[in-house]
């Protein structure tokens, strides 16, 4: 699990990714792989394609990513730019990390 704070932009997109890229390579299938996106005060469209290209890497492992976040302006970017089933999105880490219904 990653929890992450502050701004995402194309200043740090860098070390968003090799963050991301590097704690999804610990995750282990068919467990999942949670980022807490909470804390951030600003995702930039980066970051965004950072965590829909990784969810795919992801995927094909057998580990899917799953985003805990409680904001508005998160779950409408993901809806707008499509990527909804790359990127699910739970309200909780609890609920990020319980095993499907």
């Amino acid at each position: 699990m990653v929890h992450v704070g502050g701004d995402i932009d194309a200043s740090n997109e860098a070390v968003w990714q090799r963050l991301v890229t590097r704690s999804a390579a610990i995750a282990v299938a068919p467990g999942p792989f949670v980022i807490d996106v909470r804390d951030l005060e600003f995702m930039g469209s980066c970051a965004y394609a950072v965590l829909a290209q990784e969810s795919v890497r992801c995927r094909r492992r057998g580990v899917n990513l799953r985003l805990v976040s409680n904001q508005p302006i998160v779950a409408r970017t993901i809806a707008a730019c499509g990527l909804r089933r790359l990127l699910p999105m739970y309200s909780s880490v609890e609920n990020a990390l319980a095993p499907p219904a």
